[in-house]
């Protein structure tokens, strides 16, 4: 079977609707220090995920073979299509800066016993890998106190919480308190942890990225537990997925006072990892903290800024890059979120894979370096993109030449456009301030009623990015605005 790019070089696009499996347990009867919430919690996410369109396996209190199986046969279900979650309630622990999940039926007395008797999360995160699912999500309630670290002869695992992992591509990893900190088992109402009960609370929001979603988990759980409890995620997603498609109402936060924010960055700003302050941008883009976390990245990750001018080869996309973009709509009551990733390139033309939070599709397309739109199959919630990758193109200083007269459709009516380089600017968006090129193609055509039709599209390139960062479409028909939409990026990840 030729991966989704292949068939995207053979034809115009494809769209593929996902597949949604989750494996849920909750262990809570242990021999030595049982737990209250996990099953009840277990329970609850486990319905959530089914209204979330999942398919769910529910188990509890399961014995090391039990838990075995149940991940071998989860691991088994995973494909290059499936968007899975794997939702875990109970203890685990650290050793040696790997996490283990822990059945109920571990009686360990030293710390040979960890490795064998616990199940190793890479076990399962090595499956999600190699069966490169779309999208994986893992969710660990299971920050609680370890039950063997009080062991005479100094314990078994005596380092606190879960240890911090990178996130294989693909995969978000979700931990309900940061790495190395303890979460209580009973703080939540109704038998369920405060973790999961606003997990639970904010997963069904319709078209909520899944960043998004924890960020406003986590500043639910930081309130409520008065800064006690700061839950953590790394993520190296490549594409949107949100629990529930659909149009988001509001992405905006509700840390009104801040004290998420704030929570979040004393637990990076000592750290020597670049991603742990990419973390802190995902979710704060214009926080009070994001120039140091900017400036804390520049310097770890030893990025010298360059005054020379791009040559096109160099303006080429390359296998891997990835843009995320923010689309808001004047007809549209919020916004949605896209993202366009790399997955071949040739000399002529682009295929990338977009994924998007309004549905629960994966498509496909080939993006041509001439000039001209760019429809996406299976798509009408926004315009068509303009030449992403004008700006790598040998158009010989003859833009008129190069671009010709594209055509775009506005109530029906075909309406010419020119185009014409304007002015370099500097643009500020979520991801950045750049210095980019600025195209504007303007048409105007009459209707049958005899109205005139207008449109306009503003394309700001920026070479530091390769792509677009800003995109702009306005159209009228006589008075009447038609058309008002605006791409925006909001990150990006260049290989």
């Amino acid at each position: 079977m030729l991966p989704l790019w292949a068939a995207a070089q053979a034809t115009r696009g494809v769209s593929l609707t996902e597949d949604r499996v989750a494996l849920v347990i909750g262990n809570a009867a242990y021999k030595r220090d049982p737990l209250d919430n996990p099953v009840n919690d277990a329970r609850l996410i486990a319905s959530r995920l089914e209204q979330a369109g999942f398919k769910v396996t529910r188990r509890e209190n399961l014995d090391r073979n039990g838990m075995a199986a149940a991940l071998r046969d989860f691991g088994a279900a995973l494909n290059e299509n499936t968007v899975a979650v794997l939702y875990y309630a109970g203890h685990a622990m650290q050793l040696r800066d790997q996490n283990y999940m822990i059945p109920i039926d571990a009686e360990m007395r030293s710390e040979d016993d960890v490795g064998m008797q616990g199940v190793d999360l890479t076990f399962i995160l090595g499956r999600m890998s190699r069966a490169k699912s779309r999208v994986n999500v893992v969710i660990l309630d299971a920050c609680r106190d370890n039950p063997f670290a009080k062991r005479a002869g100094g314990g078994i695992g005596n380092a606190q919480g879960l240890a911090q992992m990178d996130a294989p591509i693909g995969t978000l990893l979700a931990y309900a308190t940061a790495p190395g900190k303890q979460a209580p088992d009973g703080i939540g109402q109704r038998g369920n942890s405060i973790y999961t009960t606003e997990l639970a609370r904010h997963l069904l929001t319709p078209g909520l990225p899944v960043e998004l979603m924890f960020k406003r988990v986590r500043e639910a759980v930081v309130r409520e537990s008065r800064q006690l409890q700061v839950p953590w995620e790394h993520s190296s997603l490549l594409g949107e997925f949100a629990f529930v498609p659909g149009v988001n109402a509001s992405t905006d936060s509700a840390d009104a006072d801040g004290s998420a924010e704030a929570a979040l960055w004393a637990s990076v700003q000592a750290s020597n990892r670049a991603d742990d302050f990419r973390a802190y941008l995902r979710q704060y883009p214009k926080g009070r903290f994001a120039e140091a976390a900017r400036t804390r990245i520049a310097a770890l990750s030893s990025v010298a800024a360059s005054n020379t001018v791009a040559t096109a080869a160099e303006l080429m996309p390359r296998v891997g890059d990835t843009w995320r973009y923010r689309v808001t709509d004047q007809f549209r009551f919020g916004d949605l979120f896209v993202t366009a990733r790399v997955d071949a390139v040739a000399a002529d033309s682009v295929a990338e894979t977009w994924t998007t939070t309004v549905d629960a599709k994966v498509r496909t397309t080939r993006v041509a370096l001439k000039p001209g739109f760019n429809p996406l199959p299976d798509w009408g919630a926004a315009p068509p993109e303009f030449a992403p990758y004008l700006q790598a193109a040998d158009l010989q200083g003859d833009l008129a030449a190069a671009v010709g007269t594209p055509r775009r459709a506005v109530d029906a009516v075909s309406i010419p456009l020119k185009a014409q380089w304007q002015a370099d600017e500097d643009v500020v968006v979520a991801a950045g301030r750049f210095r980019a090129k600025k195209l504007v193609l303007q048409g105007r055509a009459s209707a049958r009623a005899g109205a005139a039709i207008t449109t306009e599209h503003r394309v700001w390139y920026a070479p530091d990015v390769r792509r677009i960062v800003r995109y702009e479409v306005v159209s009228h028909s006589g008075r009447t605005v038609r058309e008002a939409t605006v791409f925006e990026l909001t990150e990006y990840k260049l290989q």
